[in-house]
């Protein structure tokens, strides 16, 4: 079953539209502005109803992605546990069956990356709480350590922490950079079986004389643990999301005792919050930092090495699963379902319809530019950099819309992290 017919079957669970609301009032106009810039907001009545606006995407957009990525979770444990059980089997180099095996256990990674990589668009309530505690422990990009994760995969093996016995080991008590989506990356796709480490310790002390088979036996062994992991990360979020007491219900039933929003543009506001990824992460750290606009690994050139997936070359991918998620809460549903209530209403209810027709078709032509593509990031960067610089271009025309008109036009504010602009 291909990745967007799994993403239909999970859509279609939540089709139905849910939660109705009254009308409520809003701030728009140009004399709005972030809290941060000391000025005050032009109140005025609306008639959209900003409730059925926030139901629809909890129910139709942002739950259903949520439940995605958990069945790719487990999808991509099944596969590495077959994978794992094929290589441990073998003797003296790894069997016909384990290359197979290894082969469709990268791409059930692929397919629960592009799943993650849509939930990473609407990181609110719990993947914000607590640090960010539990997004990092699924996904730590752009913080991770290949030392840290080879060091990992030997102390899983041994079953403890640098040959001491009384530092058992247990990936839950791990740093965030040595588990999750990341580390599981490195240990399936990176072909570089000597470890990373600049110094080494005790327990990596062999590791670069052992056989190829017996570091992708170790490898093997800890991405079954990673993905197992994940897999539980994955349960926590959707506990923490659709739960009794969980954040969708929060943002729905808002000026409850359950609820922290007073408001319905209050909770419609955090939800806006999560639009930014694709100005402070796509925009800024997938695309500005390798191309050079801002400080790389080499400096201010090209710099084909940080690219967000280097090793499983899916960095186009992710930028094109982020924008599939903004395009849907932009829109108010997911690939294939039925249409829904999603800000390009709310625009239009405000008389906003040259901004949404700009954000729409904007959306569209780089999704026509990223479709165009064939070829990974960092390669894209040595043969042809000016069309990273195109797409850079074409994403900041977004960024600027949203960070413009958008959240004037519907009394929004903006998110500290997205109040200036460098490039």
């Amino acid at each position: 079953m291909s990745f967007t017919t799994k993403k239909a079957l999970a859509i279609a669970i939540f089709l139905s539209l849910s939660g109705c609301g009254e009308s409520s009032s809003s701030s728009t106009g140009s004399a709005f502005q972030s809290n941060d810039s000391g000025q005050t907001s032009t109140s005025v009545e609306t008639e959209f109803d900003e409730a059925q606006l926030i139901a629809n995407l909890v129910d139709n957009v942002i739950t259903p992605t949520f439940i995605l990525f958990n069945q790719q979770a487990q999808i991509q444990t099944q596969a590495l546990m077959n994978y794992c059980q094929a290589e441990l089997a073998s003797i003296q180099e790894s069997s016909e069956a384990a290359v197979s095996l290894r082969i469709q256990a990268q791409q059930a990674w692929l397919d629960t990356m592009a799943s993650w990589q849509q939930a990473e668009m609407m990181q609110m309530g719990p993947l914000l709480e607590n640090s960010s505690q539990l997004r990092n422990q699924i996904y730590s990009w752009p913080t991770f350590s290949r030392c840290g994760i080879d060091q990992d995969v030997v102390y899983n093996q041994d079953g403890v922490i640098n040959q001491d016995q009384n530092r058992p080991y247990e990936i839950t008590d791990r740093t965030a950079t040595r588990r999750g989506l990341f580390a599981l990356q490195h240990v399936l796709f990176n072909e570089q079986l000597d470890h990373h480490c600049s110094v080494t310790n005790d327990a990596l002390a062999d590791w670069n004389n052992r056989t190829d088979l017996a570091r992708r036996q170790a490898r093997c062994e800890f991405a079954v643990v990673a993905s197992d992991d994940v897999l539980n990360s994955s349960a926590q979020l959707l506990q923490a999301w659709q739960g009794d007491n969980g954040f969708a219900n929060e943002l729905k039933n808002v000026g409850e005792s359950d609820s922290r929003f007073s408001s319905n543009h209050e909770a419609l506001n955090h939800i806006s919050d999560a639009l930014f990824y694709i100005d402070t992460i796509v925009k800024d750290k997938k695309l500005a930092e390798p191309i050079g606009i801002f400080s790389n690994s080499c400096g201010t050139s090209a710099c084909p090495e940080d690219v967000e997936s280097v090793d499983a070359k899916s960095s186009l991918a992710n930028i094109r699963n982020n924008l599939a998620a903004f395009e849907a809460l932009i829109i108010g549903n997911l690939e294939s379902a039925q249409t829904g209530v999603g800000f390009d209403d709310f625009l239009d209810a405000e008389q906003a319809e040259e901004t949404k027709v700009r954000l729409v078709e904007g959306i569209a032509a780089l999704k026509t530019t990223l479709d165009s593509i064939d070829s990974s990031l960092a390669d894209l960067l040595i043969d042809n950099e000016q069309q990273v610089r195109d797409v850079h271009g074409q994403v900041k025309i977004l960024t600027d819309e949203l960070k413009n008109d958008f959240i004037n036009e519907l009394a929004l504010e903006l998110p500290t992290t997205s109040a200036g602009d460098n490039d």
